[in-house]
Protein backbone atom coordinates (compact mmCIF):
# COMPACT_ATOMS: atom_id res chain seq x y z
CA UNK A 1 0.00 0.00 0.00
CA UNK A 2 1.65 3.60 -0.97
CA UNK A 3 2.09 5.16 1.82
CA UNK A 4 1.94 9.91 2.04
CA UNK A 5 4.23 11.40 4.58
CA UNK A 6 2.10 13.54 6.92
CA UNK A 7 3.59 16.80 5.29
CA UNK A 8 1.91 16.26 2.31
CA UNK A 9 -0.99 15.08 3.36
CA UNK A 10 -1.32 18.58 5.38
CA UNK A 11 -0.68 20.36 1.99
CA UNK A 12 -3.50 18.40 0.11
CA UNK A 13 -5.35 19.54 2.71
CA UNK A 14 -4.83 22.68 3.17
CA UNK A 15 -5.07 22.73 -0.66
CA UNK A 16 -8.45 20.96 -0.56
CA UNK A 17 -9.87 23.64 2.28
CA UNK A 18 -8.84 26.75 0.12
CA UNK A 19 -10.19 25.86 -3.03
CA UNK A 20 -13.61 24.83 -1.00
CA UNK A 21 -13.56 28.01 0.19
CA UNK A 22 -13.01 30.11 -2.78
CA UNK A 23 -15.72 28.11 -4.62
CA UNK A 24 -18.09 29.31 -1.62
CA UNK A 25 -16.83 33.18 -1.62
CA UNK A 26 -16.81 33.36 -5.45
CA UNK A 27 -18.47 31.54 -7.51
CA UNK A 28 -17.59 31.06 -10.84
CA UNK A 29 -19.37 32.58 -13.58
CA UNK A 30 -20.72 30.52 -16.60
CA UNK A 31 -18.50 30.87 -20.27
CA UNK A 32 -18.89 34.09 -21.89
CA UNK A 33 -20.46 33.27 -25.62
CA UNK A 34 -22.88 34.13 -28.33
CA UNK A 35 -26.46 32.72 -28.16
CA UNK A 36 -28.49 31.07 -30.98
CA UNK A 37 -30.15 33.43 -32.72
CA UNK A 38 -34.49 33.75 -32.58
CA UNK A 39 -36.77 33.57 -29.61
CA UNK A 40 -35.37 33.07 -26.18
CA UNK A 41 -37.54 31.23 -23.51
CA UNK A 42 -35.59 32.06 -20.11
CA UNK A 43 -36.37 31.07 -16.75
CA UNK A 44 -34.49 31.21 -13.24
CA UNK A 45 -33.92 27.77 -10.76
CA UNK A 46 -34.61 29.13 -6.91
CA UNK A 47 -32.43 26.45 -5.67
CA UNK A 48 -29.44 26.47 -7.92
CA UNK A 49 -29.21 30.52 -8.26
CA UNK A 50 -28.90 30.20 -11.73
CA UNK A 51 -31.09 30.75 -14.94
CA UNK A 52 -31.46 28.64 -18.39
CA UNK A 53 -32.05 29.94 -21.83
CA UNK A 54 -34.03 27.54 -24.31
CA UNK A 55 -34.13 28.97 -27.77
CA UNK A 56 -36.90 27.36 -30.03
CA UNK A 57 -35.87 27.95 -33.74
CA UNK A 58 -32.22 25.93 -33.29
CA UNK A 59 -33.51 23.70 -30.44
CA UNK A 60 -30.46 24.74 -28.33
CA UNK A 61 -30.52 24.41 -24.19
CA UNK A 62 -27.98 26.43 -22.13
CA UNK A 63 -28.10 25.27 -18.50
CA UNK A 64 -26.50 27.76 -16.47
CA UNK A 65 -26.62 30.28 -18.61
CA UNK A 66 -25.66 33.20 -15.65
CA UNK A 67 -25.63 33.05 -12.01
CA UNK A 68 -28.03 34.81 -9.79
CA UNK A 69 -28.02 36.48 -6.39
CA UNK A 70 -29.17 34.56 -3.53
CA UNK A 71 -32.52 33.35 -3.65
CA UNK A 72 -34.06 34.98 -6.85
CA UNK A 73 -37.63 35.21 -6.95
CA UNK A 74 -38.65 37.22 -9.97
CA UNK A 75 -37.63 37.57 -13.77
CA UNK A 76 -39.00 39.91 -16.37
CA UNK A 77 -38.06 41.33 -19.75
CA UNK A 78 -38.12 44.98 -19.15
CA UNK A 79 -36.64 45.60 -22.97
CA UNK A 80 -35.77 43.36 -26.30
CA UNK A 81 -33.37 41.07 -25.83
CA UNK A 82 -32.75 41.74 -22.00
CA UNK A 83 -34.14 40.20 -18.73
CA UNK A 84 -34.24 41.27 -14.62
CA UNK A 85 -33.47 38.94 -12.16
CA UNK A 86 -34.91 39.80 -8.73
CA UNK A 87 -32.76 38.58 -5.81
CA UNK A 88 -34.24 38.16 -2.66
CA UNK A 89 -31.91 37.67 0.34
CA UNK A 90 -28.71 39.60 -1.67
CA UNK A 91 -31.56 42.00 -2.46
CA UNK A 92 -30.86 42.91 -5.98
CA UNK A 93 -31.72 43.35 -9.08
CA UNK A 94 -29.19 41.94 -11.99
CA UNK A 95 -29.56 42.58 -15.77
CA UNK A 96 -28.50 40.61 -18.22
CA UNK A 97 -28.78 40.35 -22.30
CA UNK A 98 -29.51 37.05 -23.85
CA UNK A 99 -27.47 37.60 -26.74
CA UNK A 100 -25.02 36.13 -25.12
CA UNK A 101 -23.93 34.12 -21.89
CA UNK A 102 -21.40 34.81 -19.02
CA UNK A 103 -21.73 37.55 -16.74
CA UNK A 104 -24.27 40.25 -15.62
CA UNK A 105 -24.68 43.96 -17.29
CA UNK A 106 -24.79 45.31 -14.15
CA UNK A 107 -26.61 45.55 -10.99
CA UNK A 108 -28.86 47.76 -8.45
CA UNK A 109 -28.72 47.28 -5.16
CA UNK A 110 -32.44 47.47 -2.99
CA UNK A 111 -32.59 48.07 0.53
CA UNK A 112 -30.61 45.09 2.52
CA UNK A 113 -33.32 42.70 4.64
CA UNK A 114 -36.21 44.29 2.32
CA UNK A 115 -36.59 40.97 1.21
CA UNK A 116 -37.30 42.20 -2.88
CA UNK A 117 -40.62 39.52 -3.58
CA UNK A 118 -42.19 40.73 -7.27
CA UNK A 119 -41.53 42.96 -9.31
CA UNK A 120 -43.03 45.20 -12.38
CA UNK A 121 -41.70 47.14 -15.95
CA UNK A 122 -43.92 50.10 -16.65
CA UNK A 123 -41.87 51.32 -19.65
CA UNK A 124 -39.80 53.54 -17.55
CA UNK A 125 -39.41 52.40 -14.13
CA UNK A 126 -39.36 49.14 -12.19
CA UNK A 127 -41.41 48.93 -9.77
CA UNK A 128 -40.48 46.07 -6.93
CA UNK A 129 -42.12 44.95 -3.58
CA UNK A 130 -39.76 45.11 -0.55
CA UNK A 131 -42.00 42.67 2.23
CA UNK A 132 -40.75 42.98 5.14
CA UNK A 133 -39.87 46.73 5.54
CA UNK A 134 -43.64 47.32 4.01
CA UNK A 135 -42.43 49.50 1.57
CA UNK A 136 -42.50 49.38 -3.03
CA UNK A 137 -39.01 50.86 -4.33
CA UNK A 138 -39.72 52.72 -7.65
CA UNK A 139 -36.27 51.72 -9.83
CA UNK A 140 -34.69 53.15 -12.05
CA UNK A 141 -33.51 50.55 -14.57
CA UNK A 142 -30.12 51.22 -15.91
CA UNK A 143 -26.72 51.11 -14.44
CA UNK A 144 -25.76 53.38 -11.73
CA UNK A 145 -29.45 53.95 -11.85
CA UNK A 146 -31.76 55.25 -8.84
CA UNK A 147 -33.82 53.80 -6.12
CA UNK A 148 -36.77 55.23 -4.43
CA UNK A 149 -39.03 53.52 -1.72
CA UNK A 150 -42.14 54.35 -1.11
CA UNK A 151 -44.10 53.10 2.41
CA UNK A 152 -47.01 51.43 1.77
CA UNK A 153 -49.58 48.61 3.93
CA UNK A 154 -47.91 45.82 5.59
CA UNK A 155 -46.75 42.65 3.49
CA UNK A 156 -46.66 43.96 -0.13
CA UNK A 157 -46.80 40.94 -2.14
CA UNK A 158 -47.72 41.43 -5.70
CA UNK A 159 -46.86 44.29 -7.98
CA UNK A 160 -48.41 45.25 -11.12
CA UNK A 161 -48.11 49.04 -13.37
CA UNK A 162 -50.64 50.56 -16.18
CA UNK A 163 -48.01 53.31 -16.41
CA UNK A 164 -50.21 56.39 -14.47
CA UNK A 165 -51.03 53.85 -11.66
CA UNK A 166 -49.23 51.26 -9.41
CA UNK A 167 -50.90 48.18 -7.73
CA UNK A 168 -49.69 46.38 -4.81
CA UNK A 169 -50.96 43.12 -3.44
CA UNK A 170 -51.14 42.07 -0.08
CA UNK A 171 -49.84 38.94 1.09
CA UNK A 172 -51.37 36.73 3.96
CA UNK A 173 -50.40 37.42 7.76
CA UNK A 174 -46.80 37.88 7.52
CA UNK A 175 -44.70 39.61 8.55
CA UNK A 176 -47.93 41.59 9.62
CA UNK A 177 -50.33 39.00 11.03
CA UNK A 178 -53.23 41.69 10.91
CA UNK A 179 -53.08 42.38 7.05
CA UNK A 180 -54.59 39.40 5.30
CA UNK A 181 -54.32 40.86 1.65
CA UNK A 182 -56.04 43.76 -0.21
CA UNK A 183 -54.59 46.07 -3.14
CA UNK A 184 -53.33 49.28 -2.62
CA UNK A 185 -53.47 51.67 -5.21
CA UNK A 186 -50.58 53.99 -5.68
CA UNK A 187 -50.24 57.32 -8.45
CA UNK A 188 -46.67 56.38 -10.45
CA UNK A 189 -45.94 59.89 -10.62
CA UNK A 190 -45.79 60.98 -6.67
CA UNK A 191 -46.27 57.92 -4.66
CA UNK A 192 -49.65 58.82 -3.13
CA UNK A 193 -51.87 56.32 -2.12
CA UNK A 194 -55.39 56.50 -4.42
CA UNK A 195 -57.80 53.65 -3.07
CA UNK A 196 -57.32 50.07 -1.65
CA UNK A 197 -59.54 47.37 -3.17
CA UNK A 198 -60.95 44.73 -0.73
CA UNK A 199 -59.94 41.48 -2.65
CA UNK A 200 -59.92 38.33 -1.33
CA UNK A 201 -56.92 36.98 1.63
CA UNK A 202 -53.51 36.88 0.37
CA UNK A 203 -52.89 38.52 -3.01
CA UNK A 204 -50.18 36.06 -4.45
CA UNK A 205 -49.37 37.70 -8.10
CA UNK A 206 -50.79 40.33 -10.24
CA UNK A 207 -49.91 41.35 -13.84
CA UNK A 208 -51.60 44.45 -16.03
CA UNK A 209 -52.71 43.14 -19.18
CA UNK A 210 -52.49 46.30 -21.81
CA UNK A 211 -54.50 44.43 -24.77
CA UNK A 212 -57.55 44.10 -22.58
CA UNK A 213 -56.76 47.32 -20.05
CA UNK A 214 -57.48 44.64 -17.15
CA UNK A 215 -55.25 44.15 -14.19
CA UNK A 216 -55.68 40.40 -13.18
CA UNK A 217 -55.38 39.54 -9.07
CA UNK A 218 -54.81 36.16 -8.14
CA UNK A 219 -55.15 35.40 -4.55
CA UNK A 220 -55.53 31.93 -2.05
CA UNK A 221 -55.53 30.57 1.10
CA UNK A 222 -54.19 27.00 0.44
CA UNK A 223 -57.24 25.88 0.87
CA UNK A 224 -58.57 25.15 -2.42
CA UNK A 225 -60.10 28.89 -2.74
CA UNK A 226 -57.91 30.40 -5.33
CA UNK A 227 -59.93 32.85 -6.90
CA UNK A 228 -58.66 35.15 -10.24
CA UNK A 229 -60.23 38.91 -9.82
CA UNK A 230 -60.59 41.02 -12.64
CA UNK A 231 -59.87 44.62 -11.86
CA UNK A 232 -61.03 47.87 -13.72
CA UNK A 233 -57.61 50.07 -13.33
CA UNK A 234 -59.60 53.34 -14.19
CA UNK A 235 -62.34 52.50 -11.80
CA UNK A 236 -60.78 50.47 -9.56
CA UNK A 237 -63.43 47.92 -8.92
CA UNK A 238 -63.60 44.36 -8.97
CA UNK A 239 -65.59 43.79 -12.11
CA UNK A 240 -65.74 39.66 -11.77
CA UNK A 241 -64.31 36.93 -10.17
CA UNK A 242 -63.15 33.31 -11.31
CA UNK A 243 -63.29 30.27 -9.18
CA UNK A 244 -60.37 27.62 -9.63
CA UNK A 245 -60.78 26.03 -6.74
CA UNK A 246 -56.89 25.74 -6.55
CA UNK A 247 -54.00 28.23 -6.03
CA UNK A 248 -53.75 30.01 -9.24
CA UNK A 249 -50.21 31.42 -9.98
CA UNK A 250 -48.78 34.35 -12.31
CA UNK A 251 -51.25 34.98 -15.50
CA UNK A 252 -50.14 34.84 -18.77
CA UNK A 253 -52.29 35.40 -22.13
CA UNK A 254 -53.44 31.84 -24.10
CA UNK A 255 -55.24 32.67 -27.77
CA UNK A 256 -58.29 35.10 -27.08
CA UNK A 257 -57.87 34.43 -23.45
CA UNK A 258 -55.68 34.02 -20.08
CA UNK A 259 -54.25 30.91 -18.48
CA UNK A 260 -52.58 30.36 -15.04
CA UNK A 261 -50.93 27.31 -13.28
CA UNK A 262 -51.55 25.78 -10.22
CA UNK A 263 -48.18 27.12 -8.56
CA UNK A 264 -46.72 24.28 -6.30
CA UNK A 265 -50.16 22.87 -5.39
CA UNK A 266 -50.69 20.43 -8.14
CA UNK A 267 -49.95 20.13 -12.08
CA UNK A 268 -53.32 21.57 -13.35
CA UNK A 269 -53.43 24.82 -15.56
CA UNK A 270 -56.55 27.17 -15.73
CA UNK A 271 -58.24 28.74 -18.68
CA UNK A 272 -60.28 31.33 -18.41
CA UNK A 273 -61.91 35.04 -19.65
CA UNK A 274 -62.27 38.32 -18.79
CA UNK A 275 -66.38 37.47 -18.64
CA UNK A 276 -65.37 35.45 -15.11
CA UNK A 277 -65.76 32.27 -16.94
CA UNK A 278 -63.33 29.02 -16.05
CA UNK A 279 -63.39 27.90 -19.52
CA UNK A 280 -61.42 24.90 -18.76
CA UNK A 281 -58.91 23.03 -16.14
CA UNK A 282 -56.24 20.68 -17.71
CA UNK A 283 -54.55 18.30 -15.47
CA UNK A 284 -51.65 18.41 -17.59
CA UNK A 285 -49.60 15.02 -15.30
CA UNK A 286 -46.92 17.91 -14.16
CA UNK A 287 -45.91 17.47 -10.44
CA UNK A 288 -46.33 21.20 -10.30
CA UNK A 289 -47.28 24.15 -12.41
CA UNK A 290 -45.06 27.23 -11.19
CA UNK A 291 -44.70 28.75 -14.44
CA UNK A 292 -45.96 29.84 -17.82
CA UNK A 293 -45.35 30.89 -20.87
CA UNK A 294 -47.20 31.21 -23.84
CA UNK A 295 -46.12 31.85 -27.66
CA UNK A 296 -48.76 30.93 -30.12
CA UNK A 297 -50.00 27.51 -29.61
CA UNK A 298 -46.98 26.03 -27.63
CA UNK A 299 -46.48 26.90 -23.76
CA UNK A 300 -43.64 26.37 -21.32
CA UNK A 301 -44.15 25.13 -17.67
CA UNK A 302 -41.64 25.19 -15.48
CA UNK A 303 -42.12 22.32 -12.94
CA UNK A 304 -39.97 22.79 -9.70
CA UNK A 305 -40.59 19.29 -7.85
CA UNK A 306 -38.84 17.25 -10.96
CA UNK A 307 -36.10 20.21 -12.01
CA UNK A 308 -38.01 19.96 -15.59
CA UNK A 309 -39.72 22.71 -18.29
CA UNK A 310 -42.36 20.79 -20.31
CA UNK A 311 -43.21 21.90 -23.70
CA UNK A 312 -47.00 21.13 -24.61
CA UNK A 313 -49.45 22.30 -26.94
CA UNK A 314 -52.12 24.05 -24.76
CA UNK A 315 -54.82 24.12 -27.69
CA UNK A 316 -54.71 20.14 -28.02
CA UNK A 317 -53.69 19.81 -24.49
CA UNK A 318 -50.96 17.83 -25.49
CA UNK A 319 -47.60 17.70 -23.85
CA UNK A 320 -44.96 17.53 -26.47
CA UNK A 321 -40.93 17.14 -24.22
CA UNK A 322 -39.36 18.37 -21.76
CA UNK A 323 -36.25 19.82 -21.13
CA UNK A 324 -33.98 19.34 -18.26
CA UNK A 325 -33.58 22.42 -15.93
CA UNK A 326 -31.16 23.40 -13.16
CA UNK A 327 -33.01 22.79 -9.33
CA UNK A 328 -35.97 24.26 -8.66
CA UNK A 329 -36.83 26.00 -12.12
CA UNK A 330 -39.82 28.61 -11.53
CA UNK A 331 -40.59 31.87 -13.16
CA UNK A 332 -40.31 31.39 -16.94
CA UNK A 333 -41.17 34.04 -20.13
CA UNK A 334 -40.17 34.38 -23.90
CA UNK A 335 -37.88 37.36 -24.41
CA UNK A 336 -37.72 38.83 -28.10
CA UNK A 337 -35.09 39.95 -29.92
Amino acid sequence: MKRYRPGLITLICTLLISLVAASCNSPVEPDPGPTPGGLVIAWFNGNAYTVDLYFPESDSLVTGAYTTGDIPNDIISHEEGRIAVLNSTSSSVQVFDVNSTGGELFHIDLPTGSNPYQMSWDGNHLWVTLLLTSQVAKVDLSSGGSVTTIDVKANPTSITSTGSRVFVGHGMSYPDPSVTGGITVLDASTGDVLDSIATPDNVCSMRYFSETGMVHAMTYSYIGDGLISIVNPISMEILTQINTGGSPGYPVEAGSGFAAGDGWSSGSVYFYNEAGVLTDTWDTGASSTCGLACIGDSMYITDQVVDLVYIADWTSKVMLDSLSAGDGPQGILAVER
